[in-house]
């Protein structure tokens, strides 16, 4: 599931790596989801090494330990950080369209390269498929995150239309190497 709401979605600001709280209305989504998931047994909870994932885990699995995972963190956008996309386009022009030509080949200042993050979040999600056979477990992260793992495990689904709305979880079911979606979004 996507973490609560911040100030920063917001204004549509990039911001990564950059390690903001949820806001009211991303607690109220949190309590919508623990309502849904109330009655789910849950044996594992993963979140990022993000305050905004910890914030929400806490509201939806209230009263329970969780786990970090830094496979789970999202995508830096180093100098992009806190900006949005016009104050990206006004003082990185010529960057701004390379990486609208190219999002996943071209890396703005100082960010994290696609394939790196990429690389670190199916490795890390084969990882914890692999020790966590039997179990159900629950990842309180990003959208970016998320959409690395769904476009893996669903490579036939365009990567910018996977979404995951705030107050929403995706629910699937891996058994012997086969993907099942029980929830989708909801």
């Amino acid at each position: 599931m996507r973490h609560g709401e911040t100030d920063y979605n917001r204004q549509r600001k990039f911001y990564g790596t950059t390690d903001v709280g949820i806001n009211e209305v991303g607690r109220h989504q949190c309590r919508e989801v623990e309502t849904k998931l109330a009655a789910t047994r849950v044996d594992q909870i993963l979140t990022s090494s993000r305050r905004r994932t910890h914030e929400s885990a806490a509201i939806i699995f209230p009263n329970r330990q969780y786990d970090q995972a830094l496979f789970l963190d999202e995508w830096g956008f180093g100098r992009w950080e806190g900006l949005d996309a016009d104050q990206i386009q006004a003082q990185f022009p010529v960057k701004w369209e390379r990486w609208l030509a190219d999002p996943f080949g071209y890396t703005p200042p100082e960010a994290e390269p696609y394939a790196i993050h990429e690389a670190r979040i199916i490795d890390g999600f084969n990882q914890l498929v692999t020790a966590s056979q039997q179990k159900t477990v629950a990842l309180v992260t990003h959208l970016g995150t998320i959409r690395v793992i769904l476009h893996h495990l669903f490579p036939d689904r365009e990567f910018w239309d996977i979404t995951l709305t705030q107050g929403h979880y995706t629910c699937l079911e891996m058994t012997d190497g086969t993907v099942k979606v029980i929830e989708w979004d909801r």
